[in-house]
């Protein structure tokens, strides 16, 4: 990856790493990949094993699960500049809890997860500012899971 591909300012701006200093950023993102995802083209698949989490740095995905009768399903979309995806597989070792694909295409860091492990070795700070943002947008997600979920039960 290029450092000047990248976008430091947006990438401090994203929820997963606000409050870690340009330094820091740079470092992290010495250990990552760029890739550029055509339309539909899937990053992660339901099921399978995941390594990595990812940050969006241009375009869209589709995150979404598979129903019983085969039919994909839309969980919801991220668009902005430093969504990030996939912070499951830091948390547990279970499989992909859905597909994500890009709609239409996307530009996507991916920062595998030995990647991250040994960056945090050495920075304990950042280590603690990535695991409380990470915290703070799964609470986020799961209150508007919480909120959907009792919209359909209203609904039904």
């Amino acid at each position: 990856m290029k450092p000047k591909d990248i976008d430091y300012v947006a990438l401090s701006l994203s929820p997963l790493f606000v409050g870690l200093n340009q330094g820091e950023l740079r470092d992290l993102v010495n250990g990552a990949q760029l890739h550029d995802v055509k339309a539909e083209g899937v990053v992660v698949e339901e099921g399978e094993p995941g390594e990595s989490i990812y940050l969006l740095h241009d375009g869209e995905v589709t995150i979404e699960k598979r129903a019983d009768g085969g039919d994909r399903i839309e969980l919801t979309r991220l668009s902005r500049r430093g969504d990030f995806f996939g912070e499951m597989v830091f948390v547990d070792i279970l499989p992909r809890s859905a597909t994500v694909r890009a709609n239409p295409e996307a530009c996507l860091i991916e920062f595998p997860l030995e990647t991250l492990r040994s960056f945090f070795e050495g920075n304990r700070d950042a280590h603690l500012t990535v695991i409380l943002n990470m915290t703070r947008v799964l609470s986020k997600r799961l209150r508007a899971a919480n909120e959907q979920i009792a919209d359909l039960k209203r609904q039904g």
